[in-house]
């Protein structure tokens, strides 16, 4: 047999892995997240260091958390000698990822994202503690589109509200699927969050239970969909709230930035004496 490198570990389909080929992509994804020598940074699903290769010696710290054990592996032949690579073996949804950061001063998240956990992924990325100064993300193109949609269009709901009342939310650059192996079925698009400095005050439990029934009824009008929602269970004077809030009654769920969606959960929060599902 030739000597030569180690194969690669062939793809999981259950893992949902396709790996970020195009060199060019790599870079820019990179440059979008652009670490800083004092970051800790959060790579989640590194892969075969597809992305990690431009990131080691640029941050203070690199945290790879893989859950592909051969993947895992992989990376610590690569990198296990570094003081400033630490290669995690794990599912980042099981995982505390807070715990790998709480001594941090600064933090940067990247991740191509498995496009079956992008949701769950998302939040728990945007929980972090300390609050990431910024993070990247390669997604599900019409994913992307709906977290970064503006109220009053198809893509805008649940998720677009919960992102963008805790971060800003921008869409960076599309990527086309020829830039993954395996090719997938659908396109791709990077998005960009940086945590908002007041996003500690936002009741996270009680907003994602309002958007969730008004988004289930998006056809119903706001008022409609308070007083019968039984996950809402808002026995209060309607009317009345949405009055205080100078909220047309008669709006539809869709019409409503995320500000006022805060607003309005905080509000029926307070008449509801903290019954809120958590």
């Amino acid at each position: 047999m030739t000597a030569g490198k180690a194969e690669r570990p062939r793809p999981k389909r259950a893992l949902g892995q396709n790996f970020l080929v195009d060199p060019n992509i790599q870079r820019k994804i990179v440059r979008e997240l652009d670490p800083q020598a004092v970051d800790v940074v959060l790579e989640v699903g590194p892969g075969h260091g597809e992305l990690s290769q431009y990131l080691v010696g640029c941050c203070r710290r690199l945290i790879l958390i893989e859950k592909d054990r051969d993947l895992a592996a992989g990376l610590r032949d690569r990198w296990g000698d570094r003081q400033d690579v630490d290669v995690v073996e794990g599912d980042a949804l099981r995982l505390e990822l807070s715990e790998f950061v709480r001594e941090a001063t600064a933090v940067r998240v990247v991740s191509n994202v498995p496009y079956n956990i992008t949701s769950p992924l998302v939040f728990a990325f945007l929980r972090l503690d300390p609050a990431a100064t910024r993070i990247v993300l390669t997604v599900q193109r019409e994913v992307a589109e709906r977290i970064v949609a503006p109220p009053g269009i198809k893509a805008y709901g649940a998720l677009s509200v919960g992102v963008q009342a805790i971060a800003g939310a921008s869409l960076a650059f599309r990527v086309g699927r020829q830039a993954f192996r395996p090719v997938p079925a659908v396109d791709s698009a990077v998005v960009r969050l940086e945590p908002r400095p007041d996003a500690a005050a936002v009741d996270r439990a009680a907003l994602r239970t309002l958007t969730r029934a008004c988004f289930n009824r998006r056809r119903k009008q706001l008022q409609k969909t308070l007083r019968t929602a039984p996950e809402l269970s808002f026995a209060g004077d309607v009317e009345e709230v949405l009055a205080q809030l100078s909220i047309d009654p008669a709006v539809r769920p869709e019409m409503l930035d995320p500000p006022t969606f805060v607003r309005l959960a905080a509000a029926l929060q307070a008449r509801q004496g903290g019954g809120a599902e958590r």
